[in-house]
């Protein structure tokens, strides 16, 4: 019989052990309850509560976007705060009663990515901090593997304690870079829980609890990882300057000179699509084309959808400076995501030039026809021999950069009459001529401006349409 129990004590002490091995310790327990904050607001619909978790001793917090803005048209302006202060409230022990201590400021926000970061500023009665440093919580820049023990920390609504629950990872949903873009997990995640910490047993933040999805029998709990919160945004925090608020990230703008191609798809949480956003230029009124055909509208203030259409929608005088273009962007059975492709084309030839000077007492002339007979190039300007103007405006197509760049360092611009012909004027010295189409720079030809002028005559592209 002794030897029985032996038998069984020692069969028993390795699970025992493993299990204990899976397990917070005390100290990394206390040290994670201390980094976690309650995030209020009050709005016209109600007070609106998160969970966040401070990333940086000096009051620095990650939390979800949608927690402290407008994710979606459907509740507001996409990307726009709820407010500019926000109560942050902290625990202090594990049964100690979660209090408002503090104010703070959205710095950052990524609407695609659903984070954001908030600074606190001041105490709740806006009296300057006195406070020591907080209690910040290491991030980890790796995704940790399928199967590893995780722990959800927040403060689900209504409660006023630390909430706690164990789980693991159970899988990953990749976007179409192939990045990790969701955590599936079997930790619960509860109303209120958005924005907070899913953690490693050593305290370590690996990611955001996010979204609950309802598309299978059973909830599948959602984590945006730590890997994905953008690396400009640690840059800035371990350079150890303030911090100060920039504008609300993920929104790509649609260009007038070229089209740009959106192919960074899978971020959203949406199962069967997503829904992107994007900004217009200035120029209006226009119209926005969009390859493949798929539904899109104008988003007004207020998130209000002012029209829609299928390929193409107008945009008319009347639409404010700050309208979206919103886009259902469908997934395939892969779950992945088409590339999508959209160009604003001004109604008003003057709108297409728009911030480029085209004057001076040199000018250039000709027609542009193509050898077998197609026409794709829409604009010709004139810009310095020395620019790179193909790679900028590749790096406008892909996002990298903005239109505003290349339109800073142009002399001059024009869209194509319906004959071909241009005109282009810029002050008397050597140039590069850049024939512009949808796809980008069709081609480059070095030329001499002179006062008395240059007729190019008859311009033929031998090229296909591109």
């Amino acid at each position: 019989m002794t030897a029985r129990l032996l038998l069984l004590l020692l069969w028993l002490l390795p699970a025992s052990v493993a299990a204990q091995a899976e397990e917070l310790s005390v100290d990394a327990r206390a040290r994670c309850i201390q980094s976690m904050v309650r995030i209020e607001v009050d709005t016209p619909r109600g007070t609106l509560s998160g969970s966040g978790t401070v990333i940086d001793p000096r009051g620095y917090i990650l939390t979800n976007f949608h927690v402290v803005g407008h994710l979606g048209h459907e509740t507001g302006t996409p990307g726009v705060h709820h407010n500019t202060l926000f109560r942050v409230a902290m625990v202090h022990s594990e049964r100690g009663l979660v209090v408002d201590e503090y104010l703070a400021e959205v710095v950052r926000g990524h609407v695609t990515l659903d984070l954001a970061i908030i600074h606190i500023v001041s105490r709740v009665d806006e009296a300057p901090l006195t406070s020591a440093p907080f209690t910040a919580m290491a991030v980890r820049s790796d995704v940790p593997s399928l199967g590893a023990r995780v722990w959800a920390l927040g403060f689900p609504t209504g409660v006023r304690t630390i909430n706690v629950t164990a789980g693991q990872v159970a899988g990953f949903e990749d976007n179409n870079a192939g990045d990790a873009a969701w955590m599936r997990t079997d930790t619960e995640f509860n109303p209120g829980n958005s924005g907070g910490a899913l953690i490693d047993r050593e305290c370590r933040l690996v990611g955001v609890p996010t979204a609950v999805s309802r598309a299978a029998i059973e909830p599948i709990e959602l984590a945006r990882p730590s890997a994905r919160v953008p690396r400009s945004w640690l840059t800035a925090l371990a350079s150890g300057a303030d911090v100060t608020p920039e504008p609300t990230e993920g929104f790509r703008e649609i260009a007038i000179l070229t089209e740009i191609a959106d192919a960074e798809a899978g971020d959203g949480s949406g199962r069967g699509g997503e829904v992107r956003y994007y900004r217009l230029p200035l120029a209006r009124p226009g119209v926005v084309t969009l390859s493949p055909r798929l539904e899109l509208g104008a988003i007004g203030a207020g998130g209000r959808i002012i029209r829609r259409g299928s390929g193409q929608v107008l945009i008319t005088s009347s639409d404010g400076p700050n309208t979206l273009i919103a886009v259902v962007v469908p997934r395939g059975r892969d779950g992945r995501a088409p590339t999508v492709r959209l160009r604003f084309t001004p109604m008003r030839e003057s709108d297409a030039a728009l911030g480029v000077a085209s004057a001076g007492d040199g000018s250039v002339s000709g027609v542009l026809s193509r050898a077998d007979g197609s026409a794709c190039a829409t604009y010709v300007a004139l810009a310095p021999s020395s620019l790179d103007a193909a790679g900028l405006l590749t790096d406008i197509r892909e996002g990298r950069d903005r239109e505003s760049t290349l339109r800073r360092a142009l002399l001059a611009l024009s869209p194509l009459a319906a004959d071909g012909s241009f005109t282009l004027r810029a002050p008397s010295g050597s140039y590069a001529l850049l024939i512009v189409g949808s796809s980008g720079l069709e081609e480059r030809r070095e030329i001499d401006l002179t006062t008395s002028g240059v007729d190019l005559g008859a311009v033929i592209l031998d090229a296909a349409c591109r």
